[in-house]
């Protein structure tokens, strides 16, 4: 029974990053290259890197576990594609606008990695893999957050 508990939250998390990637990969499209965005466009595709090494790490304990990486999206990371695109045809794609749509991608990740660290009965290695990845994910939150109140 705990692996199919612990399959479903991986497989939950290994999508919300792909979801993440994806999101950071619309905001970088949005954002000018070389101008004053530049140390964004960076900061963002370093997020894309993280969630990559998150996708990899939680597709990998899942086959350590033999339990199926699934292939569905999750409906948060369409929602959230189409909003920014409704949102910047509306607003412009300006740095604040850019920001404001990271940290509310950023919040719902954090909601879901909260959520997984407290589902009761979770492997002891994959309880600590969804731990460091959520210490990782807070860290990024926070710089978006201070760059969006900056």
């Amino acid at each position: 029974m705990t692996t199919t508990i612990d399959g479903e939250v991986l497989n939950d998390l290994l999508h919300i990053n792909k979801d993440r990637i994806a999101g950071y990969e619309r905001a970088i499209a949005e954002l000018k290259e070389g101008t004053e965005d530049a140390d964004l466009i960076r900061l963002f595709q370093n997020y894309i890197d993280n969630s990559n090494i998150f996708v990899a790490e939680l597709a990998d304990a899942l086959k350590k576990m033999e339990a199926p990486v699934t292939e569905r999206t999750t409906g948060m990371g369409k929602i959230y594609v189409a909003w920014m695109e409704i949102k910047a045809f509306f607003t412009g794609n300006d740095r604040q606008t850019i920001l404001n749509s990271c940290e509310a991608v950023e919040d719902a990740v954090k909601k879901a990695y909260e959520s997984a660290l407290n589902q009761p009965g979770l492997f002891p290695d994959n309880f600590s893999l969804i731990k460091d990845q959520n210490s990782k994910l807070l860290t990024a939150h926070h710089q978006i957050k201070r760059l969006r109140d900056a």
